[in-house]
């Protein structure tokens, strides 16, 4: 038996044209004797979306399909499909053949658009009598409280303002990010059951004590939104707004004025959308001014590209020295040369060369050089560290028993995914925690799949990358969504461009012929051949 088990290589047999590569029959095996090669775009997300098969799907024409298998992961495409960070094109293998990956973060948006209303709510099991405190409704708290609320547990979203979404009601520009479309991931949350007290501050309307004595568990959610300043002479002067209050006033319908020429303190994506909604309020000259180098930007390569083709300045590698004034009011900025922003141990520490400085009029100044996490909900040298809330890194428990954080308020500022994956493992360990199971348990095993295997790209379409429509201008009053949406046969095509590069495999070649995987296989891709012998 032994010699023939042995002999039997290749008994496990994979259609890939059927395959959506999502990884149950690996899980499934009893005997760990499957592996899968994950793909490299799927590897890449912070959230462990199953990019390689939704795009897979598209490219066969089952668009329905493919936002299943998209919303299985993802409960927000409509919002990630526009804002993600993409780190899955980043690693996509077409960087290393040509240059130009798959646009999947525009299929995300896609399918969103187009199948998102056609797929069905996940299904919510019995109540389970737990209740659970989200404080915040940002990217981290929409994903923990849609997590728990998957596992059948009571949720409870408690928001300072008047609306949730958090930073990506108030911060995000609608040309970036539509409200109707954040309110309708918002709306899946309700249907599902979530609550919202919005208006409710905790910490002034009701205490955190109150709320860990009402619930079950409680989860920190509040972000870093509190803007950093340059902490220069004069910051405070007529004519001279910070990064994050700047774009709230515009999403509130309250914008500031801005004069002709418009000066913006950093380089990340903060000070873009600053940068392009200035001219949406009828500035006519709108320079970007940062320590960076252009490859150093933290922008978004893509959304800096966009501002600078509506006509937006960069300056870069130059510092902000002090301010000019005339009668009271900001009239321009002085800079001096940056030589180094970071320093040989990679830490932020810029240098200057004050020999070498630069004026540049304005009437306007936005500084957007970051942000930062507000005063704390939480006390102590265990419980705060840097002005973050201090948590375990992989429970993200804090030292104090059923009390958890997640997102920028223990990050830092970071990409909404890398937020909203940070609330989906606050979910994990709050649900583990109130069904008596160890927090930590496996979590840190990166599961039965192979990361780094050669990829085969004879046979693949070599067709050049779908361009994303536009529809805004940038013009004065435009604040009509940048990107379009792809269309039918431009997303398909786009799909087909998939090296497919990860595929199920046998590992141990030790199968026992037992037939769960084969069962457990969604799309009838998976087949084991028994020997005649053993049948």
């Amino acid at each position: 038996m032994t010699n023939l088990l042995e002999a039997l290589s290749d008994n496990i047999c994979i259609d890939r044209d059927k395959c959506i590569f999502c990884g149950d029959c690996v899980e499934r095996c009893v005997l760990d004797n499957i592996r899968l090669q994950l793909s490299p775009c799927r590897q890449a997300c912070p959230l462990g979306v199953n990019c390689h098969g939704y795009v897979k799907l598209l490219a066969d024409g089952e668009g329905l399909k493919a936002m299943e298998v998209l919303r299985e992961t993802l409960p927000f495409p409509g919002i990630l499909g526009r804002i993600c960070s993409q780190p899955c094109e980043d690693t996509c293998h077409r960087n290393v053949t040509e240059g130009a990956p798959v646009a999947i973060r525009a299929l995300k948006r896609y399918l969103a658009d187009r199948h998102g209303s056609e797929v069905s709510d996940p299904d919510i099991p019995g109540d389970s009598g737990r209740r659970v405190a989200v404080i915040g409704s940002g990217p981290a708290g929409m994903m923990t409280a849609y997590e728990l609320r998957r596992f059948g547990h009571g949720v409870t979203v408690y928001e300072a303002d008047d609306q949730p979404g958090g930073m990506l009601r108030w911060a995000i520009p609608e040309f970036r990010l539509p409200g109707d479309v954040l309110k309708q991931e918002l709306d899946l949350l309700r249907r599902m059951g979530v609550e919202f007290s919005c208006g409710t501050q905790v910490g002034r309307d009701v205490s955190l004590d109150k709320l860990k004595g009402q619930h079950d568990a409680v989860v920190v959610c509040t972000g870093a939104g509190e803007p950093a300043r340059l902490g220069i002479d004069g910051e405070d002067m007529e004519g001279i707004y910070h990064g994050l209050p700047f774009l709230r006033a515009v999403r509130e319908g309250t914008p500031h004025r801005v004069g002709s020429k418009v000066l913006v303190v950093g380089g990340g994506n903060v000070a873009v959308d600053a940068a392009q909604t200035a001219f949406r309020l009828g500035a006519q000259d709108v320079r970007m001014v940062c320590l960076e180098s252009r490859e150093e930007m933290p922008a978004f390569t893509w959304e800096l590209a966009g501002a600078l083709g509506e006509g937006v300045k960069a300056e870069c590698s130059w510092g902000p020295l002090r301010f000019d004034t005339r009668d009271g009011k900001v009239a321009g900025l002085e800079f001096q040369r940056c030589v180094r922003v970071f320093n040989e141990n990679g830490a932020f520490d810029p240098a200057f060369d004050q020999c070498q400085t630069i004026r540049f009029d304005a009437d306007t100044v936005i500084i957007a050089v970051g942000q930062k996490a507000g005063a704390p909900l939480l006390e102590g040298p265990d419980m705060v560290k840097g002005g973050l809330v201090a948590v375990d890194p992989v429970t993200l428990e804090t030292a104090e028993n059923g009390l958890f954080a997640a997102g920028d308020a223990v990050s830092g500022p970071s990409s909404v995914v890398e937020a909203m994956a940070q609330g989906r493992e606050a979910a994990i360990s709050v649900h583990r925690m109130l069904s008596g199971e160890p927090l930590r348990y496996g979590r840190a095993y990166e599961g039965p799949y192979i990361r780094d295997f050669p990829i085969d790209v004879s046979g693949a379409i070599q067709r050049e990358r779908v361009a994303i429509p536009t529809v805004g201008r940038g013009t004065q009053g435009d604040f009509r969504e940048l990107e379009a949406s792809l269309d039918d046969d431009a997303a398909r095509r786009e799909a087909e461009r998939c090296y497919s590069c990860g595929v199920p495999v046998g590992h141990y070649r030790t199968c026992w012929f037992c037939l769960p995987c084969e069962v457990v296989c969604p799309t009838e891709a998976l087949y084991v051949e028994v020997p005649y012998l053993l049948r």
